[in-house]
């Protein structure tokens, strides 16, 4: 896309989507490991604490105690144990069963005025850490078993803090993830910022091998190519001032010699006709030195100058000037040793464009011709209808006389920006030995 960069950073591109899922997946395991590990670290502690027999040990013996101030404060006796149901009503965490000898007296779970059934009880089956003696009020002793039970409130905390801290783990993770991205999307936009302010020679950040990193890298290349651009420019500006100084100052001395021949004719400073023809040759040679001159200009203004403007083109008979401008070209080609091959087939149709502009470009040609075609070589000049285009080709063999100075191609490119303001397509190009050159104009209502 923008060199060979752009194309490595394609092959290596992992797509921001996949990228945003990946982020996602490694939060996802970060918080279930983390979820998993504080629900081990907490069931760990959990064991060691509320759920372990020495703490439920010691609340057994704590409950006990407030159990027995019970009985001595609210008179329980062997035959009145429905005080017992008040305090075990006060909380679920504890469970109570009382035995007189091997007989069942009392279960907390099974109100006191209901009747036990003996053959379900068995002091034997219950666990003798946690036996007690409860005294009554009446003296009487019984073997009073308390279990304390801690509940699941403290599990089902361990899972919810358990499964907030995980939560954040994800949000942490996922967020360190987008804030990268967006942190380097400000980057990138602070960059465009600095470009924009006119600082081309700030080199762009690339970071990455997603869609973020392609952007970057085409910023870059597009940041080159316009530092490129405008040196290329400066160059083009700079050679065409040092031209034009050059050729204005070039100017004064062939202008400066026509003044003086004229001058001379004007007031008949000469000794004989033959010295005033010489005078009138001279003037002549001066005037297409000049005359030379100001084409070559013309053509680097045309070339290089944004601001020169098309004049008004017209409907023209694209057999009449085709015809007219190649057939008189061609005769002057041939007096001067050229030998030409035409096919100059019927158009007929119209063409929008501005002759003397259009004579320009073709006279450009033709003085092609003329500096570096092998006159011994025979030049093709052919022009055609196909559809809506007129197509105009010429080819002809390189001559030895191109090998000197090479050209600055400046009549190619006045070629190519006029039948560009005619909406055509210009082509020129070498091929084994030959050069070739293709011209195609629109023809009207096309």
């Amino acid at each position: 896309m923008f060199g060979e960069g752009g194309i490595g950073l394609a092959e290596r591109r992992i797509r921001l989507k996949v990228k945003l899922l990946i982020g996602i997946a490694v939060s996802t395991l970060v918080a279930i490991s983390l979820f998993f590990v504080l629900m081990f670290v907490g069931n760990e502690i959990l064991d060691r604490t509320v759920y372990g027999f020495s703490f439920m040990d010691s609340m057994g013996d704590k409950y006990f105690n407030d159990l027995q101030l019970f009985v001595e404060d609210e008179d329980v006796s062997i035959s009145n144990l429905r005080p017992l149901d008040i305090w075990c009503s006060r909380g679920d965490r504890v469970y109570l069963s009382i035995y007189l000898g091997d007989r069942i007296v009392y279960e907390s779970v099974l109100k006191s005025w209901i009747k036990l059934n003996p053959a379900l009880y068995d002091p034997s089956l219950e666990d003798e850490e946690n036996r007690h003696d409860l005294v009554l009020n009446d003296g009487t002793v019984l073997s009073a078993f308390l279990y304390y039970y801690s509940g699941d409130a403290y599990y089902y905390w361990t899972i919810v803090i358990s499964g907030f801290f995980s939560f954040v783990a994800f949000y942490m993770c996922f967020i360190s993830f987008v804030h990268r991205k967006l942190k380097y999307i400000e980057k990138l936009k602070g960059e465009l910022d600095i470009l924009a302010g006119g600082d081309l020679d700030y080199q762009v950040c690339i970071k990455g091998n997603d869609e973020l990193g392609e952007l970057a890298n085409g910023i870059e290349q597009l940041r080159k190519a316009v530092v490129a651009h405008q040196i290329a420019e400066d160059k083009i500006r700079a050679e065409n001032s040092e031209l034009v100084t050059a050729l204005s100052h070039d100017l004064r001395t062939p202008l400066t010699s026509l003044l003086v021949y004229l001058e001379l004719l004007d007031g008949h400073k000469y000794d004989s006709l033959d010295q005033a023809g010489y005078f009138v040759k001279r003037s002549l040679e001066k005037t297409y030195q000049i005359k030379a001159m100001a084409d070559k200009l013309f053509e680097y203004l045309l070339v290089y100058s944004s601001g020169w403007e098309l004049p008004e083109m017209a409907d023209t008979d694209a057999d009449a000037f085709f015809e007219r401008y190649w057939k008189e070209a061609s005769f002057s080609l041939e007096n001067k040793g050229f030998h030409i091959e035409s096919f100059f087939p019927p158009l007929s149709c119209m063409i929008r464009l501005d002759a003397p502009l259009m004579t320009r470009a073709f006279d450009n040609i033709c003085s092609n011709i003329e500096k570096y075609a092998d006159p011994s070589s025979p030049v093709k000049i052919s022009y055609m209808r196909e559809g809506e285009m007129v197509h105009l080709q010429v080819e002809n063999k390189i001559g030895p006389s191109s090998n000197g100075p090479q050209s600055t191609g400046i009549g190619l490119n006045t070629c190519r920006r006029i039948i560009g303001y005619h909406k055509g397509v210009f082509d020129s190009f070498a091929k084994d030995g030959y050069f070739h050159v293709s011209i195609s104009i629109p023809v009207c209502g096309s």
